[in-house]
């Protein structure tokens, strides 16, 4: 995987598990990544271009949960 499609993954990840408080600044961040992903692909429109990109988002989710669950094992 490239490291920009790795950036901006990690970027939507945070833009939909972040606190609220830092809701705008995780979407701003995203957002932008996007926006440099298109500069590369003009002939691309926006929905083109996430719903390429959804399965590997989806799989990177997949992924960092499993890294990091949310209920802590029984000792």
């Amino acid at each position: 995987m490239s490291p920009e499609l790795e950036r901006l993954l990690a970027a939507l990840y945070e833009r939909d598990t972040c606190e609220p408080k830092h809701r705008g600044r995780c979407e701003r961040s995203a957002r932008r990544l996007i926006e440099d992903a298109l500069r590369q692909l003009p002939d691309t429109s926006r929905s083109q271009f996430l719903e390429a990109i959804s399965h590997r988002y989806h799989e990177f989710k997949r992924v960092r949960r499993k890294q990091f669950p949310t209920i802590p094992p029984k000792a």
